[in-house]
């Protein structure tokens, strides 16, 4: 039985546990841009739930939706470069083509600080039909459904797509929406030390700062775009050139359009790049031995609000749903505090992380982790993880994957919200 189990885990779990590799990251070059990754539609079919057992419950937290790059000049300063350069005869045609698609972009892009995108409320509306779907035993009548996010606009909208899908598909449902730096303390929980870890200056940024100058120096990509060396060297930040069009290109897949610019890379440019920024997230917001702790214990007061909803649901009798609603920063330390299957890998050579964790996996646009809580007539509670709504395992023992008996999970959290 032991045995039989043991194969169905492994196989289960082989989509998050097993090492990544360079081809498959590249086999879909959207993957390359990290949490600028759109939200991947789940194509696995979930497992049956034990008979006897129905949802009852679910407790929710998921990162905004597509959106906008922070801020206009990540959009305008590179372009700014291009048109004074075009100005002086120094663009290639290949340039001239990329500045052209900048000026197209710009007239939509001004002013969208980081804004939601229209495909970011769709993906939210989306997760919300499926939940639904799902799970209709909790959005009953009677149901008693919160939602909260932290103070920033694109949270705070994704929670209204979300929420809206909820009502359209039952509208005597009530829900309780807020946004308030009340619930800021662990929605989005930064201590002293993790702010400090991430700005000193110690060994693993002199390692970041190499990793990412390396990937940026591409005298190929500058050469495609600028005719005149002597102009580049004397108006032109190449490394600033670069990174500046990775993200662009990265973010293109959250926008309604058809405009690309992976084409000014070659496939081990961007896969370069990528993995120097998939290094510093990890470091900055995940699993990395290095903080020693200090990043993904940012998730304590999230579990201990996970832990003390669930059991007012559960000791009141009450079906519903608790929805959070934050940021990648916030969701990738949950992930790796609460050990969620390939989420909790630790590396600590730089040019080895992609094989053992990945942004796109942790922490895409619209990243969500949902428990699902079922009960039976006995009142037995099970809870089943998914992270963007795939099954995935945690360590606690259970004869029946994914379905994990509560009061075991329970006593886990507990432990690790004490123990650190």
């Amino acid at each position: 039985m032991k045995k039989s189990f043991s194969i169905l885990l492994l196989a289960a779990s082989f989509f998050y546990q097993g090492q990544t590799t360079k081809e498959e990251i590249l086999s879909d070059l959207n993957q390359t841009g990290g949490v600028y990754y759109a939200y991947p539609t789940p194509t696995k079919k979930l497992t049956a739930v034990p008979s006897g057992y129905q949802p009852f419950y679910i407790s929710h937290y998921g990162r905004h939706g597509s959106r906008w790059l922070i801020n206009d000049k990540d959009f305008s300063g590179v372009m700014d470069i291009l048109r004074k350069a075009n100005e002086n005869n120094a663009l290639t045609e290949n340039g001239k083509s990329a500045l052209q698609r900048l000026e197209k972009i710009w007239k939509i892009a001004e002013g969208h600080n980081g804004d939601l995108t229209e495909l970011g409320g769709l993906q939210h509306k989306q997760i919300s039909q499926r939940m639904f779907k799902n799970n209709p035993q909790v959005f009953g009548n009677n149901a008693v459904v919160t939602a909260k996010s932290t103070v920033v606009p694109r949270c705070i909208i994704s929670m209204a797509y979300f929420t809206n899908e909820l009502t359209a598909n039952n509208p005597k449902l009530n829900i309780s929406v807020e946004s308030s730096d009340k619930y800021m303390k662990y929605l989005n929980h930064h201590t002293k030390e993790s702010i400090d870890f991430k700005s000193q200056d110690n060994f693993w940024q002199e390692e970041k700062r190499k990793l990412k100058q390396d990937a940026l120096r591409s005298d190929r990509f500058i050469k495609n775009l600028f005719n005149n060396d002597e102009y580049v060297y004397k108006n032109v930040n190449p490394e600033k050139v670069v990174e500046s069009f990775y993200w662009i290109a990265s973010d293109m897949q959250n926008l309604e359009t058809d405009i690309s610019f992976y084409d000014l890379f070659t496939k081990d440019e961007l896969f370069n790049i990528y993995q120097a920024i998939n290094y510093q997230f990890y470091v900055n917001d995940a699993a990395s031995p290095l903080s020693k702790g200090l990043v993904k214990n940012n998730a304590i007061p999230l579990v201990k609000n996970i832990l003390e909803e669930a059991e007012d649901y559960i000791k009141n009798n009450k079906s519903g749903a608790s929805l959070r609603f934050g940021h990648d920063g916030n969701i990738a330390p949950l992930l790796a505090f609460m050990r969620v299957e390939g989420m909790d890998k630790e590396e600590i050579n730089p040019r080895e992380v992609y094989k053992v964790w990945n942004t796109f996996q942790a922490a895409p646009m619209a990243a969500n982790l949902q428990m699902i809580f079922y009960k039976n007539k006995k009142s037995d509670v099970l809870v089943k993880f998914l992270l963007n709504e795939n099954e995935v395992s945690i360590p606690v023992e259970t004869k029946s994957f994914p379905y994990y008996q509560w009061n075991e999970v329970k006593t886990y959290l507990e432990k690790m919200t004490k123990s650190n």
